[in-house]
């Protein structure tokens, strides 16, 4: 006998336009700071109209997830759902968005579901249907308050922070994950909580330092996904903060990793005055979130780095083999600043990496890393060009490698004039031996400023 279907509706009455309404339940990612119960939300497909998202979200205070399929009607302002593969009591679920246009320019939003439960019992309904209830209740009000802080200061604001690390990021993701010794890892940890009941969601207790020495608890939800990433939503947060959510990225480089950490906060308002001072602005509670925040993503991705690189076993290179190193940049940038570009590109492996932050990809290869130095625009006529080098700092890894560090200035000067500082740079190479002399195997450039 086939189980029996359940419809519930949900609506409420918005001052915003139905376009702008639509917008904030159209992008599912946004979700986990718009809506409070949602978590994360993970696209895996999408294709016209018509998307498929892997969605966690608390339900009745238990942590779910689920795949639907999503089918966008954006010119009727309408959204069909259904679950691919629920989770027990749930059966099965659906259901419908419906935004409509109000005479007075504002929307009146509709949230439809319908459901079965497993077994049809009573106390599993009952369950799905407390769920909804809760959960339409707070996703209704949240958008009506999303759509009414659109554009304003009050608006989710999304930041970074990134640290670059000689060492493999199996190690960074591993110090990351392993939240629960950051108390004996971190300064600013005074304490931790870390429970896993469900594999790959964690929740996460924890008492943070302050500059002053005061303390502030935050609880978060930890969704430790199948690459790596960590994405996270905080359920107890400071009081300057209304919602914060976030994600740890260690990104693969040849050189070894990229750790990044990105915020996105929502100012709670109502607050700022009371933490910050009778003065104190919106805009001053962003600034004073993103320093608090990004330090202590700063310090906690410096802190893996030292874990990681401790592991990843390199140690400094010796004095003879620093001073051939030293040759060899020597030769290479007079290579450059005497236009030898066919030379400069043979001190690249045959499958070197020449990349900049300033590319959209980088050079593969010492043929087409050759042709680019060919293509290069001349200096102006009377204007030399001269590469100045800062002392590398170099260490050898185990793999026989050598990773390098140093800061380079590009100098012109024109005829009579003084010298001028063209572009300023931090690079990072990996050098693997070639007979007694060295090759580029990857190099990065990263450019100060804009």
């Amino acid at each position: 006998m086939p189980h029996k279907v359940h419809r519930t509706e949900h609506s409420i009455t918005v001052a915003a336009a139905p376009e702008a309404v639509f917008g904030l339940v159209e992008r599912a990612e946004d979700w986990p700071h718009v809506f409070p119960p949602s978590l994360h939300v993970e696209y895996l497909e999408r294709s016209g109209d018509e998307e498929r998202l892997r969605i966690w979200a608390t339900a009745n205070g238990e942590v779910k997830s689920w795949t639907s399929r999503r089918e966008l009607d954006r010119a009727g302002l309408r959204i069909r759902f259904r679950q691919e593969v629920s989770q027990a009591p749930v059966a099965a679920m659906g259901g419908e968005w419906i935004v409509e246009a109000l005479p007075d320019g504002g929307s009146r939003v509709r949230l439809l579901h319908d459901f079965r439960a497993v077994d049809d019992l009573e106390r599993n309904v009952t369950w799905i249907l407390e769920a909804i209830e809760r959960n339409s209740a707070a996703e209704l009000a949240a958008l009506e308050s999303a759509a009414l802080r659109a554009g304003t200061d009050e608006a989710p604001h999304t930041f970074e922070d990134s640290v670059r690390i000689d060492a493999p990021a199996e190690d960074v993701r591993a110090f990351l994950r392993d939240a629960g010794r950051w108390q004996e890892r971190l300064p600013h940890v005074a304490r931790v909580l870390l429970k896993e009941d469900t594999p790959d969601v964690q929740h996460l207790e924890m008492d943070t330092r302050a500059p002053d020495g005061s303390t502030h608890t935050t609880a978060s939800v930890r969704i430790c996904l199948p690459d790596g990433r960590i994405a996270y939503k905080q359920s107890q947060t400071p009081a300057l903060m209304s919602v914060h959510t976030g994600e740890w990225t260690v990104r693969e480089t040849p050189s070894g990793c990229v750790a990044v950490s990105r915020h996105t906060v929502v100012v709670n308002a109502a607050a700022v005055t009371a933490v910050l001072g009778a003065t104190a602005t919106t805009a001053d509670a962003r600034t004073f979130i993103q320093d608090a925040l990004g330090g202590n993503s700063t310090i906690t991705m410096r802190h893996a780095k030292a874990y990681a690189e401790g592991r990843a076993g390199t140690e400094p290179v010796p004095p003879d083999v620093y001073a051939s190193l030293q040759q060899f940049y020597a030769r290479q940038m007079r290579l450059l600043d005497e236009g030898e570009g066919d030379a400069w590109a043979a001190t690249f492996a045959e499958d070197g990496v020449f990349d900049q932050s300033t590319f959209t990809e980088p050079l593969r290869g010492r043929t087409t890393i050759a042709a680019a130095v060919r293509e290069r625009p001349d200096a102006p006529p009377g204007t030399v060009r001269r590469h100045w080098l800062g002392l590398p700092a170099a260490w050898r890894f185990p793999d026989g490698s050598v990773r390098t560090a140093y800061d380079a200035l590009v100098v012109a000067t024109a005829t009579g004039a003084a010298p001028v500082i063209r572009l300023s740079t931090s690079c990072r190479d990996v050098l693997v031996q070639d007979g007694d002399g060295w090759l580029v195997s990857h190099r990065y450039v990263g450019h100060d400023g804009p």
